[in-house]
């Protein structure tokens, strides 16, 4: 499975990996792409890291917003998160997701950072990061490891 950094945007380092399971505690205010769905445990997953964002599959969305769920759940503890559309980009293949995916899903905090419903990925990402800095504890080891 894929898991790299395919970037950073103003500070903040963007990881791009094939399934939500490979997220780490150093993901903390990372922007996280992620070709896993958007359910319970990938919410879950990501508001116990503390990414600044994650892009998940919305898998179709499904019954009771099950392909979703997750990223709503984020959005009520204060965590951006969207979604891209299946039909866009391929679940389980974060490159997929990062060069193809459209955002079919925005939350409240993600909203409010200016991401909108038909966004493609690789812009929403860059405009996020020029819009939220990231924490300044983050900001400061970075600028010591360069």
């Amino acid at each position: 499975m894929f898991r790299g950094i395919v970037g950073v945007e103003n500070g903040r380092e963007i990881v791009v990996m094939d399934s939500m399971s490979q997220i780490e505690l150093g993901d903390r205010d990372r922007i996280v792409v992620a070709a896993s769905n958007g359910g319970q445990e990938s919410g879950r997953m990501a508001i116990a890291t503390g990414c600044a964002l994650a892009v998940m599959n919305d898998a179709g969305v499904g019954k009771d917003d099950a392909g979703i769920i997750g990223i709503v759940h984020m959005g009520e503890a204060g965590l951006a998160g969207v979604a891209v559309s299946h039909d866009s980009a391929e679940i389980s293949n974060g490159m997929d997701m990062w060069h193809h995916g459209i955002i079919s899903y925005v939350n409240g905090p993600a909203a409010a950072a200016g991401i909108r419903v038909g966004d493609d990925v690789h812009s929403s990402v860059v405009g996020f990061a020029g819009r939220t800095p990231p924490a300044p504890s983050i900001a400061a080891e970075s600028e010591r490891s360069s």
